[in-house]
């Protein structure tokens, strides 16, 4: 029997981590392998992907989709960063916001890695 989609929520890679490490012994093996994928390729905190998703949201009025994609890549350049944008159905990094705005986007992204690394070293 086909599955059937009730919802859809778009969510970044380290709240996939998150949510498949609370019952990590329980894992399918398939499962088993999207935790190690996505604990090998997250680049921040669950917490803290939340916090950059939402003002990605709030302070550049990106869609939540566009948000998470640019979270789970951490684009560390303007030309990565339009590239992330460019299959959007909006063409947001030639109408909608200029050199100044993808700068910023960039500049937020760098600021919450640096944080992250911080946090890290602390807890070494």
């Amino acid at each position: 029997m086909p599955r059937k989609i009730v919802s859809y929520t778009p969510i970044t890679i380290p709240e996939v981590a998150e949510l498949l490490s609370v019952k990590k012994e329980e894992l399918t093996p398939l499962q088993l392998r999207v935790y190690n994928y996505v604990t090998t390729f997250a680049k921040l905190s669950a917490e803290r992907a939340r916090k950059l998703v939402q003002e990605l949201q709030e302070k550049f009025g990106l869609e939540l989709e566009e948000a998470c994609q640019i979270v789970n890549i951490c684009p560390r350049d303007v030309n990565e960063l339009r590239a992330v944008l460019s299959g959007y159905k909006r063409l947001i990094s030639s109408i909608l916001f200029s050199d100044q705005k993808l700068s910023e986007i960039v500049q937020t992204i760098e600021s919450y890695l640096r944080e992250e690394v911080d946090a890290k070293q602390v807890q070494e």
